[in-house]
């Protein structure tokens, strides 16, 4: 069957249901996908946004060295000549304010870690998406890219960054600040085999105050008297899951930075991190010791940037909450804190 003899029933499920929302003109939306029929459903869903459309990466890109002013940026994964991935890489670069949303398949396994990893996406979107969770999402993203456009970047402070590392980060373009001395930051691993903890403190602890956890309640109970600045978690916590786990730390202690330790490449893991946790990094294992020195570097530069300036912290657009606001959580044990998170993600309006 065509893909398109359905139209009309799609057009009825995703365009003419109802929705609410408060949005105005004056936001710009850019829809990207090489199928015309796909950008030209997308505009008349988002009819009461300016809207522009283009069929491949390069065309996009074009728009934006034209001097458009993008704050929404939804684009494909699969396209020839350029991947949406690469595509959202490179108006990251260009224009940091835009916020970038990829529609994508579970079978873009490889892509969806990559884009994690390097911090490109606000959403993932699933195909066939929902109009109306559609709408909601692309609203919070603007409220998110009025957010970028309005608050300036606090300057990059000094971290305790080793010389290995820091050779690292700056091969990859990253300006590393020359240390100072103070109190180290506070780092917490939360991993059920001891002798990976043992590993973690050894590798860490000269230039960190390195915390352990073998639990889910026991690195809560750390949280509640700790300054810890980067989360670093196993998926497999027992009876918790990690995910669950690093969304509770995302709603009660939104200023941490959390990664994710895996032994498994799995999308839809991915997908929630981005969509529920916000998480920073997704790491696979058995991966080098620089890479994770490196990724904690990186999140600990991140740490200090949602401190200095928290309204720029994208947790306050998780969908859960009124966008823009932050606060601590004030749960007092992991189980309370766990039905929060639960009763959150399952009224969340948006991806």
């Amino acid at each position: 069957m065509n893909r398109w003899e359905n139209l009309a029933d799609f057009l009825q499920n995703n365009f003419f249901q109802p929705v609410q929302t408060t949005q105005f003109m004056s936001h710009t939306l850019l829809f990207v996908d090489d199928e015309p029929q796909i950008v030209q459903s997308l505009s008349l869903l988002f009819d009461d946004y300016t809207t522009l459309t283009a069929n491949s990466g390069m065309e996009a890109l074009e728009i934006f060295k034209k001097g458009n002013p993008i704050d929404v940026i939804v684009s494909d994964q699969r396209m020839p000549g350029m991947l949406g991935i690469e595509l959202l890489k490179e108006v990251k670069r260009i224009s940091p304010t835009t916020v970038r949303i990829l529609l994508t398949g579970y079978s873009d396994l490889e892509a969806i870690i990559e884009s994690v990893n390097t911090g490109e996406i606000f959403r993932y979107v699933n195909k066939p998406w929902a109009g109306a969770k559609l709408k909601d999402t692309v609203s919070l993203a603007c409220k998110y890219a009025d957010r970028l456009k309005s608050t300036p970047m606090p300057a990059p402070k000094a971290t305790s960054t080793s010389s290995n590392s820091a050779g690292l980060l700056s091969t990859l373009g990253v300006n590393v600040p020359t240390p100072t001395a103070g109190a180290k930051t506070e780092i917490l691993f939360v991993d059920p085999k001891p002798a990976n903890l043992a590993a973690y403190k050894e590798l860490l602890s000269t230039n960190y105050t390195v915390h352990t956890a073998a639990t889910a309640a026991d690195a809560f109970e750390v949280l509640k008297r700790a300054p810890v600045s980067v989360l670093v978690s196993e998926v497999n916590l027992g009876d918790t899951s990690g995910i669950e786990f690093l969304a509770v730390v995302s709603n009660e202690r939104p200023d941490i930075v959390s990664i994710l330790v895996s032994d498994s490449r799995d999308a839809g893991i991915a997908i929630r991190l981005i969509n529920e946790v916000q998480v920073f990094r997704y790491l696979i294992k058995p991966f080098q010791r620089e890479l994770l020195k490196s990724a904690i570097e990186l999140a600990v530069s991140k740490h200090q940037v949602l401190v200095d300036a928290p309204v720029l912290n994208s947790k306050a657009y998780s969908g859960v909450t009124p966008a823009g606001t932050l606060s601590q959580g004030d749960s007092k044990s992991l189980e309370e804190a766990l039905s929060k998170v639960r009763d959150l993600i399952k009224s969340k309006a948006t991806y």
